[in-house]
């Protein structure tokens, strides 16, 4: 081999050399190469839907119940006749309060006026009353009370409370076979003896057009049931 075949053959090993280093840096240690993409598989068939029941859902009534339901709170919410015996007492009102502290005592008597008038669309009878005051250096007396009928408990009740105290009287009872007389019980707290459960009996009697008496009965020292409170209402003319 001549000087000049050598000196060619050495610089074609080295140009090898060389591009095999190149290759070798821009390769990253442990860097594998890429494996090919798997291919996805097939959409899963769709499940078919399950049949469509004729059942409510659970906790859904079904049309019937739901027209049942309907049917008995349109009759509990709608007034009836047990509302209409109480049309007597609409109006404006003068009164005359007689007050019995003991059965042998005699009556206080108060005057006063009152109007009574339907709200909530003939459902509930609500009172106002207002009078002198009991005592010189007092307040006037203003009072406020409700009547109905529950057609739930099959029941009228009446309710009371005032700005001489902090309570409220609240009474349950029936109605005579005329509709003339509605008599109620109830308790009260009392706070002249911290009886916490007293009882009372009222009675309500639509007199006339034009004239009712509410009375109010309570035990007795002795125990024994006694008129307390007697009302005579007037129609104003």
């Amino acid at each position: 081999m001549n000087r000049r075949m050598w000196v060619w053959s050495f610089a074609g090993l080295c140009s090898v050399l060389m591009v095999a280093a190149v290759i070798a840096q821009d390769k990253k240690p442990g860097e594998e190469p890429k494996k090919p993409a798997v291919p996805k598989k097939a959409e899963e068939a769709k499940k078919p839907e399950a049949p469509k029941s004729d059942k409510p859902a659970a906790g859904k009534p079904d049309d019937a119940k739901m027209a049942e339901m309907t049917k008995k709170w349109v009759e509990y919410a709608t007034p009836g006749e047990a509302h209409k015996r109480l049309d007597a007492l609409v109006g404006k009102w003068a009164y005359e309060n007689r007050w019995w502290m003991e059965p042998a005592d005699e009556p206080q008597v108060f005057p006063g006026t009152s109007e009574l008038k339907w709200i909530f669309d003939g459902r509930y009878l609500q009172q106002e009353a207002t009078g002198p005051a009991a005592d010189p250096n007092g307040p006037p007396f203003r009072g406020s009370g409700l009547y109905g009928y529950d057609n739930a408990k099959k029941q009228y009740f009446c309710t009371w409370f005032d700005n001489m105290g902090t309570g409220i009287m609240v009474g349950w009872g029936t109605c005579d076979p005329a509709g003339k007389v509605i008599t109620y019980t109830g308790e009260y707290a009392d706070p002249m003896t911290g009886d916490q459960h007293k009882k009372f009996r009222s009675v309500l009697k639509l007199d006339s057009p034009d004239k009712f008496v509410y009375e109010c009965y309570v035990a007795g020292p002795d125990g024994k049931e006694f008129k307390e409170m007697e009302l005579t209402y007037t129609r104003a003319k």
